[in-house]
């Protein structure tokens, strides 16, 4: 007899708890494997073009590179949101006011015993182990047994046909009779648009030894004029610099979420450090030259905005560029299995 393991048990659990609300019919996707992938980032800015400082004006040019390489994980654990999207919020409210219309639509179940859910969870997963179509035909039986008898009808229909359901290859042809299930059973109106599974993400972190490579370089120059007591005066600055290292210590603050549907993923880079160590100095006529040296940041300038809007719309490889007015971005990236 098959031993229930925790995860497997908590699968269960939330079959159950999702039948014993009937409004809340959804297909249940499976879990996938753990797996890896390498987020690969190289972005590379040209500026030519004028700059100003308070009374300084001058002429500059610009060019700077930073490149990113890191391993991460997921433990294949499929979710219904996604962390890392701005217009995650505003769906989960519109699904969250779609089940609300479903329960106030249907009778009014009473709350499930939770102790008792965890019990008999315990007890399907002994008895069908990993047997999806087991699953979801025993749930089925448990909760319609557990609710108002205007609503077991419907319910023990759509547990037999979501049973039958798993026969289907895993794909479209499974998530189209999931679908067709939910349907006839009165749940299915309120349909994601794209039909995809109900918790299409997945998260991936860096791993503890990520093997996090930080490349950047940094190259600026700006000739100009300044003003001051004694009328203008030209000048030359000039910033030096470049860094290629390792550091683990910042994977955990790595993630990336990938749409299982459209293989679209988001990146954050968390705590990655954009800065380099180098060399300012400045030459004024007529007076002494003055060096400094340190760590200095990297700027993207008129493409800031672009860069933060391109690392949440990446695909699996792909690259692209713009242009914003004197300055020339390109990025290129990949995020696929290793």
């Amino acid at each position: 007899m098959p031993t229930a393991t925790p995860s497997a048990s908590r699968t269960a659990l939330t079959l159950l708890l999702g039948l014993a609300s009937f409004w809340l019919l959804t297909d249940v996707s499976e879990a996938q494997a753990p797996q890896q992938r390498r987020l690969v980032l190289d972005i590379e800015l040209q500026r030519q073009g004028p700059v100003q400082t308070g009374a300084e004006q001058g002429e500059q040019k610009l060019s700077q590179r930073w490149q990113l390489s890191a391993l991460m994980q997921t433990d294949g654990t499929p979710i219904p949101y996604n962390p890392l999207d701005p217009e995650d919020h505003r769906r989960q409210l519109q699904a969250a006011q779609s089940a609300q219309r479903m329960a106030a639509a249907a009778p009014m179940a009473p709350m499930p015993d939770v102790a008792a859910m965890q019990a008999k969870a315990q007890a399907l997963m002994a008895r069908c182990g990993q047997d999806s179509a087991c699953l979801m035909r025993e749930a089925t039986a448990f909760s319609a047994a557990n609710m108002p008898a205007s609503t077991q009808g419907r319910l023990q229909a759509y547990g037999n046909a979501a049973a039958a359901c798993e026969k289907q290859p895993a794909g479209k042809a499974r998530t189209a009779c999931q679908a067709e299930a939910r349907r006839q059973a009165g749940g299915g109106a309120e349909a994601p648009e794209d039909n995809g599974p109900a918790t299409p993400y997945l998260i991936f972190t860096g791993a503890t030894a990520c093997g996090l490579q930080l490349s950047a370089k940094l190259d600026d120059r700006v000739q100009g004029r300044s003003g001051d007591v004694q009328g203008w005066v030209d000048y030359t600055e000039t910033a030096q610099g470049s860094e290629t290292r390792r550091d683990d210590t910042v994977c955990p603050t790595l993630q990336v979420v990938l749409d299982t549907r459209n293989g679209r993923a988001w990146a954050s880079l968390g705590t990655v450090i954009q800065d380099v160590p180098g060399v300012r100095t400045r030459e004024v006529t007529g007076r002494r030259p003055q060096r400094h040296e340190g760590r200095m940041g990297l700027r993207w300038l008129e493409a800031q905005g672009w860069v933060e809007q391109k690392l949440v719309q990446l695909s699996s490889e792909g690259q692209d560029q713009a242009r914003f007015g004197p300055s020339e971005i390109k990025l290129k990236w990949s995020f696929r299995p290793v």
